[in-house]
């Protein structure tokens, strides 16, 4: 007697959300993430304050004239 064929398995997409909590389990801060093709790509490292804090200064100075 010959053995049943093998069933194929299909292939599943990595998801975005399996990737963060394999990272949060591995203790490492994600700094961003991005789907592309199927692939999920973590970066990780903390995130960079933005560049605009003196706009931020200036429009809250702005606010409160208004309140």
């Amino acid at each position: 007697m010959s053995e049943p064929p093998k069933k194929s398995v299909r292939k599943r997409k990595p998801t975005l959300r399996a990737a963060l909590v394999a990272a949060q389990k591995a203790g490492r801060s994600v700094k961003s993430a991005t789907i592309e093709d199927g692939k999920v790509t973590l970066v990780f490292g903390e995130p960079v304050a933005d560049a605009n804090d003196d706009w931020d200064k200036k429009l809250t100075e702005l606010e409160r004239g208004k309140h």
